[in-house]
């Protein structure tokens, strides 16, 4: 093969690899807004469907290595050479080509990556809020409604 058909081989791969990172972002979008809406009941399928997205994101990625064995090979460079370094060994329109592949999956992960610790965050927070309005139910204070009369034992938390 020549180095124009494992050049396109390895674009096609980092095209197909932004196309996958695009459906990771998109699952979690879906993640947050169940979440919002309350729909806790199809949270689990949601991330179900993330892992999965992110399986076919590693699976792709061996594709992608591949790819990027042969390139490194026929250019006779290090195999875990950055695309960036990459594109000074090729010509003017790949070297072109790959910097925005590079450009576009270092902004397409880093949008990823502030949108999980986003998704992450607002999940804790809604978490927290309803294990304080829960909070009632693992006082002594539950059957009572505040008032101190002896009570028998504690609905949660497992003591008599």
């Amino acid at each position: 093969m020549d180095a124009d058909d494992l050049l396109s081989d390895l674009v096609v791969s980092l095209d197909r690899d932004l196309e996958l990172l695009a459906v990771l972002r998109y699952r979690l979008i879906v993640l947050a807004a169940l979440a919002a809406a309350d729909q806790g009941s199809s949270i689990p399928s949601a991330v179900r469907e993330i892992e999965m997205a992110y399986e076919a994101l590693r699976l792709e990625e061996l594709v992608r290595s591949s790819a990027m064995m042969m390139v490194s090979d026929h250019f006779e460079v290090d195999p875990a050479v950055r695309l960036d370094e990459l594109a000074t060994h090729t010509s003017e329109g790949w070297s072109e080509i790959l910097l925005e592949r590079r450009r576009n999956l270092i902004e397409t992960v880093t949008a990823i990556q502030s949108l999980a610790n986003t998704v992450s965050a607002a999940m804790g927070r809604r978490a927290a809020l309803a294990d304080e309005a829960l909070s009632f139910l693992r006082t002594d204070q539950s059957g009572t409604y505040g008032r101190s009369a002896p009570r028998g034992g504690v609905l949660v938390d497992g003591a008599l």
